[in-house]
């Protein structure tokens, strides 16, 4: 059964996640950033599939939740039919102004397909569906249909809209705008680190310069090639791997066979204070996903926003746009393990180097990814739908 947690009497802007926050994964994030920026300027509400992580936490957020029962996954989809049924319920209730719907999420497209054609929907792009190949032979008619119905469409750089292989009908493309994610610096401030994770990372790297990376142990974010490269590297550098996930066993046994284990230190149950203690102990950030399901890399950011100079793959979408290279990173081909050993290393040898590239990191996030730019956009969005 849905969970309403105050959601209000007046006409809200309902929004469409697959999990309620705390964070799965970077949609969780933004979703997260962008309702506590939002409700102080417009009425906001969240509908999605309980936390996976914590089925309690809709309890916590500052925002109006609506959590609905998550019954696991089929084919990789999550199954929460009762975010369909409880949209709905509230559309027809005449308490929603407008759908904000967040991509990809079956549920959230066959919800733009059955609501009124009266009601404005947009919907943020956060990345094609790229691996389930033979869902999409049955699924793409339906997600071609909902594309044609919103009514605007958000990405967060131009390297989404040049990436993408599923965005590329003119009229949807004439209906794009371009509303960068925003990154809430305050709360990636160290003072909101936990301390004892902080000085255990830092006594555990012994002096060595210490890798950082943060995701959930899936085929992607190529964490094999990852282990792969620390065991080639010239440099003696130690890795926190902050996460878990259906991989997690089979990274461990890898790292075992290379002989790094005492190199790598696993962060499997991390709360959101340890995640910002690895990201302030570390002198290299690395996310290096192979994929383009991988559309930005939100941990990046949070890392470039620590000050932390970044090592990923090039993946020629948001990704990219992120990171530039040579000035905020260093971009390698991907399924490369040699390039990105070079690339670690070309940095790990070099601290004056990874001091600079961090604090550009950190100017080039807060100017071009800020809460604020990310709030103005979508406002702006929402008056063009608004008249």
């Amino acid at each position: 059964m849905a969970v309403l947690e105050g959601i209000p009497r007046q006409s809200i802007v309902l929004h469409v996640g697959k999990f309620i926050p705390p964070p799965e994964a970077g949609i969780e994030v933004h979703i997260d950033t962008l309702l506590r920026a939002l409700q102080s300027y417009v009425p906001v509400g969240l509908i999605a599939a309980h936390s996976p992580v914590d089925p309690q936490a809709h309890r916590s957020l500052p925002y109006p939740v609506w959590a609905c029962r998550n019954w696991g996954k089929l084919n990789a989809v999550t199954v929460s039919p009762g975010v369909l049924v409880a949209a709905l319920s509230l559309i027809r209730a005449g308490r929603v102004r407008l759908l904000h719907l967040h991509l990809p999420n079956p549920w959230a497209d066959m919800l733009a397909l059955m609501a009124p054609r009266s009601l404005p929907i947009v919907a943020t792009w956060h990345s094609d569906i790229v691996r389930q190949r033979r869902l999409m032979a049955l699924y793409g008619p339906i997600q071609r249909a909902a594309l044609r119905r919103f009514d605007r469409v958000i990405v967060a750089t131009q390297g989404h809209l040049d990436g993408s292989l599923q965005l590329v009908d003119p009229a949807v493309l004439s209906r794009t705008r371009i509303v960068p994610f925003g990154i809430d610096a305050t709360q990636l401030a160290q003072e909101h680190a936990d301390n004892a994770t902080l000085g255990e990372l830092r006594q555990w790297s012994a002096g060595e310069c210490l890798i950082a990376t943060v995701g959930r142990h899936v085929y992607y974010k190529g964490y094999w090639q990852l282990l792969q490269a620390v065991a080639l590297m010239r440099s003696p550098a130690r890795l926190v791997m902050v996460g878990k996930g259906p991989l997690t066993a089979e990274l461990q046994q890898l790292a075992r066979a290379l002989g790094i284990e005492d190199r790598v230190r696993w962060m499997t149950e991390a709360a959101r204070p340890d995640v910002v203690a690895a990201l302030h102990a570390c002198d290299i950030f690395t996310l290096p996903s192979i994929e383009p399901a991988e559309a930005f890399g939100l941990a990046s950011a949070e890392a470039m926003t620590c000050g932390k100079p970044t090592v990923v793959c090039r993946l020629g979408n948001g990704v990219d746009a992120l990171n530039r290279h040579g000035l905020t990173s260093l971009l390698v081909p991907p399924r490369d393990p040699v390039a990105l050993a070079a690339a670690l290393d070309e940095l790990a040898a070099d601290p004056a180097r990874r001091q600079a590239m961090g604090a550009v990191a950190r100017q080039w996030v807060q100017d071009a990814f800020g809460v604020g730019r990310m709030v103005a956009g979508t406002l702006a969005v929402y008056r063009e739908l608004s008249g």
